[in-house]
């Protein structure tokens, strides 16, 4: 498929300013933007049996609901990590917020259908209290397999597993579906809320299990930015402004460039000086819930992928233009160099685009959209789309835009980890599988079930860090597309969404409540 697109030569990836370290990480899936380390240093050659030497710990940087899952950058020998911090004070009002409608077991459940929904609900008021344990788990595993489709089966197994479980004493859909549409309700007092349950006539059982899980506190939030020593861990500084909460969703990563770092919080855009932590500039940003987007910042432009794709002044945050019809999700812009002018290209909502850099003129679009970070190598462009019917697609970029090379339909739950493009190879590792695929044809060189999602891999002196088991480990494999030989695991038990930030030999990783980290050094 070709894209018609204005007369424009792609001559590469732009690898960021020339001042950068080549030890520097200094923006999401690193110096060139693509997850590969284009000149690192010699690392280990296997994980040795007892592990990697842990280096360092931070002081507590909280994560998931109280910190979201952006991932650490490095640059000029310091770890920068921005995020939405989040905390609860004591407080006599009360809001029975998205938190916990997740909690008490709220799931849309849209893809299912109502005569498959009421079927559901009516199996399980009818499962009999003696019907418990292992006995349970397999009559639901058969109920899941009778009734449900493949994607059914991913999206919403374990929610019917769970309400099963629950049997009679499950809340019921309707409740959970009102909850959900007056989570950002708050009520003056808890006797307000109580009036504001009981007008919903609701049993007395059901109010009752509300108003325990609704806590006497509310939740407050700073866009914090931390500065920690790459040596030691120790924190450098702190500088924080007055957010607002915004959970897990609020999940960026900050991006260092010319002296400043720039960051996503809970209602802004914002700089830091990335040696004092002084705030040069904010930008407010309008979103109903957190971003997981990254800023870019390339040439004096910072570029953000919120409800469009926006272009900002670095010097003040000044919006230098928008393009209404590009962006969207969570997926972040990548750059390229041009013969004569640089692109923005970013995986949006329902499309790949690409936009002039200076100007946000929409140049091209293509097939694509989803929250994955294109992997660029060259001319050579793979996108991890959501639309399962489109995958993994990989496009050749040339003079009159992009023309679709192959794609990979994969009927996948997760669709957030990022490709790598690497010497012919394009690699993915996502919704508990690992691919290896040749680039020009698409034939697949290998295949491997294992237990990886969301987090990115990095490709670094020919080998990929790949987080797996729900982040608990690191796994080191050989960065080839003969077969896929592993290197060795070590046991880290970080968080399972952010990604691997190597500076040299060093490996940060966000954990629980701090980071972390590691020698790779051989």
């Amino acid at each position: 498929m070709k894209i018609i697109a204005s007369a424009i030569l792609i001559t590469g990836l732009l690898c960021g300013p020339s001042f950068l370290w080549a030890a520097d990480w200094p923006q999401w899936r690193g110096p060139s933007r693509s997850g590969v380390v284009l000149d690192c240093p010699k690392l280990l050659d296997r994980i040795p049996e007892g592990g990697l030497k842990e280096l360092w710990e931070s002081e507590e940087i909280p994560t998931n609901e109280e910190g979201g899952f952006g991932s650490p950058v490095a640059a000029d020998g310091r770890v920068y990590m921005a995020l939405v911090w989040h905390r609860d004070e004591p407080s006599s009002s009360r809001q029975i917020s998205e938190l916990v409608v997740r909690q008490l077991g709220h799931q849309s459940t849209n893809a299912l259908g109502a005569q498959l929904v009421a079927k559901m609900e009516q199996v399980r008021e009818s499962i009999p209290p003696t019907l418990r344990g292992a006995k349970l788990e397999e009559f639901a595993k058969q109920w899941i397999a009778e009734n449900f489709d493949a994607k059914q089966k991913q999206l919403y197994s374990g929610f019917v597993t769970n309400r099963f479980k629950k049997g009679r004493f499950a809340l019921p859909l309707d409740v959970l579906e009102a909850l959900n549409k007056n989570a950002e309700t708050v009520f003056a007092d808890e006797a307000a809320m109580l009036r504001w349950l009981e007008e919903k006539g609701w049993p007395q059982a059901v109010r009752d299990e509300i108003v325990a899980a609704v806590p006497p506190t509310k939740r407050v939030a700073e866009d914090v930015v931390v500065c920690m020593e790459l040596a030691t861990g120790k924190t450098l500084w702190k500088t924080s402004l007055p957010g607002a909460p915004r959970g897990r969703s609020a999940s960026s990563t900050p991006c260092v460039a010319e002296g400043r770092v720039v960051a996503l919080g809970s209602t802004r855009l914002w700089s830091v000086d990335a040696v004092s932590g002084a705030v040069l500039w904010e930008t407010p940003i309008s979103h109903r819930r957190g971003l997981g987007t990254s800023p870019l910042s390339v040439e004096g432009v910072v570029v953000v992928n919120a409800d469009a794709l926006t272009g900002y002044d670095a010097r003040d945050g000044r919006e230098i233009w928008k393009q209404e019809k590009a962006g969207g999700g969570s997926s972040s812009p990548i750059t390229w160099k041009t013969g004569g002018r640089k692109l923005v290209i970013c995986n949006g909502r329902s499309a790949l685009d690409a936009v002039d850099l200076r100007t946000g003129e929409l140049v091209w679009s293509a097939p694509g959209g989803g929250d994955s970070t294109p992997g660029v190598e060259g001319d050579i462009l793979a996108a991890q789309a959501r639309k399962g019917e489109l995958g993994l697609v990989v496009y050749k970029l040339d003079a009159s835009g992009a023309t679709q090379l192959w794609n990979y339909p994969m009927d996948a739950v997760r669709t957030q980890s990022s490709p790598v493009v690497d010497k012919g190879t394009v690699y993915l590792m996502d919704d508990n599988v690992h691919y290896a695929f040749e680039v020009k044809s698409g034939s697949q060189r290998w295949r491997e079930t294992a237990q990886s999602t969301i987090a990115s891999p990095v490709l670094a002196d020919g080998k990929l860090l790949v987080m797996a088991n729900n982040g608990n480990t690191l796994v080191l494999l050989k960065a080839s597309g003969e077969g896929r030989e592993e290197l060795g695991r070590a046991t880290v038990r970080a968080q399972w969404v952010p990604s691997p930030c190597l500076v040299g030999e060093r490996l940060v990783l966000r954990m629980k409540d701090k980071l972390k980290c590691w020698s790779l050094a051989p």
